[in-house]
């Protein structure tokens, strides 16, 4: 705490000893009371599912109850093995039917349900009339298809296509089929067929709880109950859940938490589900924790306000004394504490801006100092002329001299004159890139004498390049330590490429020479980068990107980096992107020394 403002102490104070105590109170109780109704909405919704599943369970066996009165009826076993011939006997086995279907319809089942009796030869016996396109209806469905191949067991099927009038409600059916006294032939198919609507009447919410919902869903995810694309969609969240055969869990449906009971109705396979979202059981309780929450808030706020406004008063020259220390602190000496009091804190503004005047003076006299040094620098490492090159070059005109005419040695002594011309300008630090371009080809010129066509020339130069500008010198040496150093076994090549990326012009000076690996080329740079003389003489890489990094900076100068796939050794120069004006041409000066 010692190292906090005295403001920020008085509101850690306040928050920590009377706000944290006053909202973790408030949401333990709200969880208090929101855990107490949740048990109360689950057992609720259990008492209820569990009077809902025992209503649907009372239909399903009802069902079950006249189908096997069907099955089991020897007259109509006897209807079917030996279907009528006459009129007479049609009309007879029609009344013995209406009859047993009165039977069912009074003693088993207590609403109106549609009864079918299919034979092996093609008859249809029913309580509802029957059309042939009901006819063909029921036979190409899959439900019928299944009920044959469960050789009579039943087949249930819910939210089943309506057969009899296929715009109105759909059914929940049970067919299975009737064989002989003996068990061993098929002889028809018993159809039972309720409309959806008296189960969507049992599974109505009949709660205080808005949107709660119930339904039933079977063993291939077909849904049954009010609203139904609703309940599908709901249904796709709840799925993954019923997997762990959990008659209670807490779901969240599409944002909002919800309550899911489920029941299994062992007759069918299928599931009994009833969705209670949490937003209906805990509205008015968020309603009154939100109320609450608001005052308190409201309240804390305008406390905090005054305790703020009161802590700034009593800080606010010390604030203004610590943003002025910040700002020396990121280099800015130009700032002075502006004093308002006579007191420890006023006295303390006086001698901080007495120190920033005197470091002021200090620091300028060290710039002063340091500029001097480094333009002395400077003019020193210009100054360096290799000696090595100047006398093999001089060696070669020479002997050139003996052995052949004066043409070859008067185009080498013009390049010689350009380069020594361009070494002893001092006056000059920077050049465009077009000027150190004509050094470099005076060089090669004469490199060209001395080692013939061995090492093939390419320049990538991009044109709105050439008026940049770059050190004098600086180039050149590159290029020179290619001959020095590289090693050509059948001829080579040397390209200058240029680009730009961003504010940064680079300069590539790119050879196949195989006496250069990774390693190699590591070790340079870490001589380059030393601070200390490795032995590197004359205009060398050394040199260069030292001479690089005065003018522009650290984050300028030369890299190396040997490409295997390649095989080739890039030593880039990196520069900022910079134009000269008003340059004069040096590229036409001959040698007049």
């Amino acid at each position: 705490m010692k190292f906090i403002s005295l403001r920020s102490k008085l509101i850690i104070a306040f928050v920590v000893f009377i706000l944290f105590p006053i909202l973790i109170t408030s949401f333990l109780g709200y969880k208090g009371i929101e855990h107490i109704l949740r048990e109360q909405i689950e057992a609720s919704t259990a008492d209820r599912l569990h009077q809902v599943n025992l209503n649907i369970e009372k239909k399903l066996k009802s069902m079950m109850y006249a189908s096997n009165s069907i099955v089991l009826d020897e007259d109509i076993r006897s209807i079917l093995q030996h279907p009528f011939e006459s009129e007479r006997e049609r009309l007879d086995i029609r009344k013995k039917l209406d009859e047993k279907y009165l039977e069912i319809s009074t003693t088993i089942l207590t609403e109106n349900v549609n009864l079918t009796i299919i034979d092996n030869h093609g008859n249809i016996y029913t309580n509802w009339g029957n059309s042939p396109d009901s006819f063909q209806d029921i036979l190409g469905s899959e439900w019928y298809s299944k009920t044959l191949d469960q050789d009579g067991f039943m087949v249930w099927s819910l939210n089943q296509e309506n057969y009899i009038h296929p715009k109105r409600d759909k059914f929940v059916t049970v067919s299975r089929v009737i064989k002989n006294k003996s068990l061993s032939e098929k002889i028809g198919v018993m159809i039972i067929s309720e409309p959806i609507e008296n189960y969507q009447e049992i599974l109505k919410v009949r709660t205080n709880i808005s949107n709660s919902m119930g339904f039933i869903v079977d063993e291939n995810g077909r849904v049954l109950g009010n609203q139904e694309q609703d309940i599908e969609e709901l249904y796709k969240f709840i799925q993954p859940s019923l997997k762990r055969e959990i008659d209670t869990f807490n779901l969240e449906v599409n944002g909002e938490k919800a309550i899911v009971s489920t029941y299994s109705l062992p007759l069918t396979g299928w599931k009994v589900l009833q969705v209670v979202p949490h937003k209906g059981v805990f509205e008015e309780l968020t309603t009154i924790r939100d109320t609450v929450m608001t005052i308190l808030i409201v309240s804390m706020i305008i406390f905090i306000a005054i305790i703020i406004l009161f802590s700034s008063m009593l800080t606010r020259p010390l604030r203004d004394l610590r943003d002025s220390m910040k700002q020396v602190e990121e280099g800015n000496l130009e700032i002075s504490c502006t004093v308002y009091t006579r007191d420890e804190v006023g006295l303390l503004g006086k001698s901080f801006n007495k120190m920033i005047s005197q470091m002021k003076e200090n620091i300028n006299r060290e710039i002063s100092l340091e500029k001097n040094k480094e333009k002395a620098k400077l003019e020193a490492l210009q100054a360096q002329i290799n000696p090595h090159f100047l006398y093999n070059t001089l060696n070669t005109i020479r002997w050139m001299a003996v052995m052949a005419g004066t043409k070859n040695i008067t185009k080498m002594l013009m390049s010689l004159g350009r380069l020594l011309d361009m070494s002893i300008h001092r006056g000059q630090e920077e050049i465009t890139l077009e000027e150190e371009l004509v050094n470099v080809r005076s060089f090669l010129t004469i490199q060209k004498y001395r080692f013939g066509d061995s090492i093939q020339i390419k320049e990538s130069i991009d044109n709105n390049h050439l008026k940049y500008a770059i050190p004098k010198l600086s180039l050149q040496p590159l290029v020179e330590n290619i001959y020095n150093h590289g090693l050509f076994l059948d001829g080579g090549t040397l390209e200058i490429r240029t680009t730009v990326d961003g504010i940064s012009l680079v300069i590539d000076v790119i050879d196949n020479g195989k006496n250069m690996d990774q390693e190699k080329a590591n070790e340079i740079m870490s001589k380059i980068n030393k601070e200390k003389h490795d032995g590197l003489s004359g205009i060398g890489l050394k040199n260069v990107h030292q001479r690089i990094q005065m003018m522009y900076g650290n984050e300028f100068g030369l890299t190396i980096m040997r490409n295997d796939l390649e095989e080739k050794t890039y030593v880039s120069m990196k520069l900022p992107v910079k134009q000269l004006l008003n340059q004069e041409d040096v590229t036409g000066g001959e040698m007049n020394r």
